[in-house]
């Protein structure tokens, strides 16, 4: 500290040697300042609460700050003056956080003397309901004892009874039906019979294997024959470009000939080849234009028929020539193309509503296609709400009203997609209810991943999903949709009636759709009895995933709700005491986490059920050495 002397007019010399501060208010502007400051501390103590010890001291502490940065002089004997009291006040609320901390454990400590008395009594208890155990059972073993000295005596007296006689089989004395008693007795006229009927057995068997197929085999067929009709378009495709292709070669080939005959000037082989083919293309265009007029004279005259029927009448001829003559062909080719023209006409006049239903009602399909889909895809306008992609879509799923005429599995995914991404379940739930698209896996994956609901589903994508992994057989992915869906029981009636799940599953599904009423569930008894997962290991997965708001709930209703087996427990402690998986260590484990949230009354009731699960062990453990000593002693006294 610095001790100043002197007379009031100058500065003081500093006793200590160090150079005198200035004094805090020198001037006219520093009672300014005092007087803004105190009307500042005044009007910001008036705003808050008077009670408030942390909001006075954030008052003044922001009055304090403003006089180090008004008082330079003084500024670092300021700072450390404001810092001494900011540890004191920081060491004043530690010391009440401890304090507070302190009380609570103490309260704890107190009520450890009676915790530890009642679980003397229920230990006593537990001793008392063994000895009863050890007497029941004592009892019980007499009576087997004189049960097995009652069997062996009437074992006994059945040895000294003579055996009955043997049965005799029956003889069936009943007449065979249509034959009188004289034809059942001729050896000669019932094997006659014997063979008619063998025969009669096999006409039957054949006509059953030949007259009547199962309805998919007609299905079947028909597939195989369009596939036959494709390939034979296909051929019919390659045999006119290889005619054509012998054509030009056989042209080149007789060009060249004359070319090395005559050998003319000024002229090289392959500009006479060249030559030689633009005639020929040349003069196959002018006698098709002459075919063309000729045709639409006939049909003009009414001899189209005639000369229909005089075509097909050639025979192999026609094949020969792969049916290039056929008008049919030319009408179809023309009428596509037609078609292509009138679509892409409507398309770039915007009329896209017309050109989607114009694209799904194409001949053969030739305008269903991902090609097309692509192209709608690249207009980014909206008309009435809707863009051109899903007028596309929604004008495609009426014509594929039967299984042959569905979108492909590209192009169904493609049209999933756009409805989901134009938020349209509504109608992808109309397209997969009609079966209007082929399922895939990818398919289900999208409609699942779609969905951000909450458990249970609001928006119906987890049905649309639980329906497509149906169709596919994929269960467990359609166990996954039904849980989400909030529908547990259904979901594990399907899981026992369509796969053997294995423990690893069901963790499975209680990692990836966990709810209160999945865990009431697995926990509970099924209808065989059996608990699909115990108590203790599923408790123990909703801790490693950091479920507290789930796992503190679900032990709190287990409390609370009474057994199926003994109503006057607790349906937890029943599971407890079902639970031989988990380990001691892990409940206890359990235990302290839960003191640690602070639920110490749900650790007590989980303390108490492991206590009474180990005497119970114990009590068990206790009376099966006694029974296997007591058996081994009878042994021994019979072997004696």
């Amino acid at each position: 500290m610095i001790i100043m002397s002197g007379t009031g007019s100058g500065y003081s010399t500093p006793v200590s040697g160090f150079m005198k501060l200035p004094p805090i208010v020198t001037s006219e502007s520093d009672r300014e300042f005092l007087r803004v400051l105190n009307e500042y501390i005044e009007l910001e103590l008036g705003k808050v609460n008077p009670d408030d010890d942390e909001q006075r001291y954030i008052v003044y502490k922001t009055a304090f700050n403003k006089i180090i940065e008004h008082v330079t002089a003084y500024q670092p004997l300021l700072t450390t003056i404001k810092k001494e009291y900011e540890e004191t006040i920081e060491a004043i609320k530690k010391a009440q956080r401890e304090a507070t901390f302190l009380h609570g454990k103490l309260k704890a400590m107190a009520s450890e003397p009676s915790t530890i008395r009642n679980y003397r009594k229920r230990g006593d208890e537990l001793e008392e309901r063994v000895n009863i155990v050890k007497k029941d059972n004592e009892r019980l073993h007499n009576q087997l004892i004189e049960l097995k000295v009652r069997r062996m005596e009437k074992e006994k007296k059945e040895k000294e009874i003579t055996e009955p006689p043997k049965r005799e089989m029956k003889k069936d004395h009943r007449l065979i039906p249509g034959l009188t008693l004289e034809e059942s007795t001729d050896k000669q006229l019932l094997q006659t019979k014997l063979e008619e009927l063998d025969r009669q057995l096999k006409e039957l068997t054949i006509s059953f294997k030949t007259r009547y197929v199962p309805k998919t085999r007609k299905i079947e067929l028909k597939e195989s024959l369009d596939n036959k009709v494709a390939h034979r378009d296909m051929l019919l495709r390659q045999g006119q470009f290889y005619k054509a292709k012998r054509q030009r070669l056989k042209v080149a080939s007789e060009a060249a000939q004359a070319y090395n005959r005559e050998k003319p000037p000024h002229q090289t082989v392959g500009d006479t080849v060249m030559m030689a083919l633009q005639y020929a293309a040349m003069q196959a265009r002018k006698q098709k234009e002459a075919e063309v007029a000729a045709e639409n004279q006939n049909q003009s005259e009414g001899m189209g028929p005639q000369r229909e029927g005089s075509g097909f009448g050639e025979g192999p001829s026609t094949t020969s020539t792969f049916e290039d003559d056929d008008p049919n062909k030319e009408k179809e080719a023309e009428m596509m193309l037609e078609y292509i023209e009138k679509f892409n006409e409507l398309f770039e006049d915007g009329k896209y509503e017309e050109a989607a239903i114009h694209a799904a009602n194409s001949p053969k399909g030739i305008l269903r296609t991902s090609a097309t889909l692509a192209k709608f895809r690249d207009v980014k306008v909206r008309i009435n709400g809707r863009t051109p992609l899903l007028m596309f879509c929604d004008a495609l799923m009426p014509s594929a009203g039967s299984e042959n005429a569905r979108p492909d599995a590209r192009l169904s995914l493609e049209c999933v997609e756009c409805a989901l991404y134009e938020n349209r379940l509504d109608l992808l739930s109309h397209w997969v209810a009609q079966k209007r698209l082929t399922f895939t896996e990818e398919m289900g994956h999208m409609i699942h991943n779609h969905c951000k609901c909450q458990i249970p589903c609001r928006c119906s994508a987890q049905a649309m999903a639980q329906n497509v992994f149906i169709k596919l057989k994929m269960y467990k992915e359609a166990i996954v949709c039904l849980l989400k869906q909030g529908r547990v029981r259904a979901g594990l009636d399907l899981a026992r009636q369509r796969c053997d799940f294995t423990k690893e599953d069901y963790i499975d599904l209680l990692r990836s759709s966990p709810s209160i009423q999945l865990l009431h569930a697995l926990v509970d008894r099924d209808n065989r009895g059996e608990r699909p997962l115990s108590i203790g290991c599923v408790i123990m997965n909703l801790m490693e995933e950091n479920k507290f708001e789930l796992a503190l709930p679900f032990i709190q209703e287990m409390q609370h709700k009474p057994s199926k087996d003994e109503p006057h427990t607790s349906a937890f402690h029943a599971a407890v005491l079902d639970d031989h998986e988990t380990s001691v260590h892990d409940w206890n484990e359990l235990v302290h986490i839960l003191q640690d949230q602070g639920y110490g009354e749900t650790a007590m009731g989980l303390l108490a059920a492991i206590t009474v699960l180990q005497a119970m062990k114990n009590a068990i453990r206790t009376s099966q050495e006694e029974f296997h000593n007591l058996a081994q002693s009878e042994n021994t006294d019979v072997l004696f």
